[in-house]
């Protein structure tokens, strides 16, 4: 089974946009995939709600034993919406105990990269109840194409010692306006998905 939980310590860093594109592509290779909407704010929920509902199981699971409870989910790919640590820290602590790759989306913006040092800090705190087999890997988000910073942010992140993704989200409407839509297909989300498969072998 691969475990893919989306966590920041903030909101607004697209971990919701993330989640959905993600279930979708795996979906559509044919997956079993379950979405575990981790977040009080239910954003996943309102989103399958106002689509008419997903191809694919979708569990409200707001809860500060996520780690026990997720894997009755069963599915090939299950991908949790994680709630912001600096509100919501112990679900948020039980699904980065859960995950076999923790997906960490990052705008390539100075706040953004400035809160990727107390997030180091949570990931060394939580080492020695995480997977044996967990992976930590950063998504770059809303990338402009062409400009400086999403390079800039690249270089940033890897001196930090974080393990940047090849793969970066673009930043464009079709996944801004998104919410509550059935997400396109051939886009980011896709490399993200193969990305991901490659790395885990599975």
């Amino acid at each position: 089974m691969l475990r893919i939980a989306l966590v920041n310590l903030k909101p607004g860093t697209a971990k919701t946009t993330s989640a959905v594109w993600l279930a979708y592509a795996f979906h559509r290779r044919g997956y079993s995939v379950a979405l575990a909407d981790a977040d009080p704010g239910a954003s996943a929920m309102e989103w399958s709600d106002q689509a008419g509902g997903f191809p694919f199981k979708l569990a409200g699971l707001p809860v500060k034993d996520f780690h026990r409870r997720a894997d009755d989910l069963a599915a090939d790919v299950v991908i949790a919406d994680v709630p912001q640590v600096e509100d919501h820290a112990p679900i948020a602590r039980s699904a980065m105990r859960w995950a076999n790759v923790l997906l960490l989306p990052v705008a390539p913006t100075p706040i953004e990269l400035d809160r990727m040092a107390p997030m180091a800090d949570l990931l060394e705190d939580l080492e020695d109840v995480r997977r044996p087999d967990a992976q930590t890997c950063v998504l770059l988000t809303r990338v402009v194409s062409g400009a400086a910073s999403g390079p800039a942010a690249r270089r940033s992140l890897t001196r930090q010692g974080y393990d940047v993704l090849s793969t970066a989200i673009p930043r464009l409407e079709v996944f801004a306006q998104s919410f509550g839509a059935e997400p396109e297909q051939n886009t980011a989300y896709d490399q993200l998905a193969t990305e991901l498969l490659e790395r885990t072998g599975k």
